[in-house]
């Protein structure tokens, strides 16, 4: 039997998730769930460091055999929480998804449909707890949708729960049909992209014709303002300023793009069509940088 002590990162997460506890006390089978409830997304959160706690209270108050056990039926699943346990070797021992036995989060099973390395992420979690979001398949519906969750390193083993979320921008949902949130999800997934590849392998690949969509795709500008990945060669290290200005006459660089993103309308070739047309560009500032793609009418 596998024998520790609880450790006080969590505790101090759970001073001020006091809701899950008792959230927990009363719901411990998805039959116990009133069908009419629903979850407010900072309940979710709560209720998943919950979840997680006391599959760490059974692992101390029962055993390693005995929890892999209760984690491995689906009697432990409550609504679409399930608790998922790695051992030391980062191997998925415990999964309410029973093909998922054995895989190793560092392989194929660590890396989103978006190619977002989560496992690596994961895996560095500590015992003060790590939240990662990442795209993974919902067992309930049968789709990828975001996942948000929590794990904790415990006596070596990885410990985590989640729960899921169905987001209009997502890459998998969104279509050509609406091409703002097709865009939406074009710099979605490059941000996802520069997660899982580094800010290096990011510029390097949106400088290929293959990260090209039809007429999306993606440019980055660095904190200089200079383009540092664009599919045209030619634009490569000028500053955007030099580029032209908004179609309301604004310069580039007087433009306030930040984390929650920003659309800009402008006069831009169409690589497709030789010829200028009005784009409009969703960009996002991420780790110092302006990430967008956009659109041609």
């Amino acid at each position: 039997m596998r024998i520790g002590l609880l450790f006080s990162g969590v505790a101090a997460v759970m001073a001020g998730a006091a809701l899950a506890i008792s959230v927990i006390a009363l719901v411990s089978r998805p039959e116990d769930l009133d069908d009419g409830y629903e979850f407010r997304l900072s309940d979710r959160a709560e209720f998943t460091v919950g979840l997680v706690q006391q599959a760490l209270q059974r692992y101390e108050d029962e055993g390693w055999e005995a929890t892999l056990s209760y984690y491995n039926s689906p009697e432990s699943a409550v609504g679409e929480w399930y608790v998922f346990i790695l051992d030391e070797n980062d191997e998925v021992v415990a999964h309410l998804n029973q093909d998922l036995l054995g895989r190793d989060l560092k392989g194929d099973l660590g890396v989103d449909v978006t190619g977002y390395q989560f496992g690596e992420v994961m895996l560095g979690a500590t015992e003060d707890g790590l939240w990662v979001d990442y795209l993974f398949l919902n067992p309930a519906t049968g789709n990828q949708e975001f996942k948000h969750s929590w794990v904790v390193r415990y006596d070596g083993l990885l410990f985590g729960s989640g729960w899921y979320e169905v987001l209009p921008s997502s890459p998998l949902d969104a279509t050509k049909a609406d091409p703002a949130e097709y865009t939406v999800a074009v710099v979605d997934r490059a941000i996802r992209y520069y997660k899982a590849h580094g800010r290096a392998g990011a510029v390097q690949y949106y400088k290929t014709p293959e990260s090209v969509d039809g007429t999306w795709y993606v440019f980055i500008v660095d904190e200089n303002d200079e383009l540092i990945a664009h599919p045209d060669p030619s634009l490569l290290g000028r500053h955007v300023d030099e580029l032209g200005n908004t179609i309301d006459g604004e310069r580039f660089t007087d433009l306030e793009v930040t984390e929650a993103g920003l659309w800009v309308d402008y006069l831009f070739l169409n690589p497709a069509t030789g010829q200028e047309g009005i784009k409009h560009s969703w960009a996002v500032r991420y780790d110092g940088l302006y990430i967008g793609s956009g659109w041609y009418e």
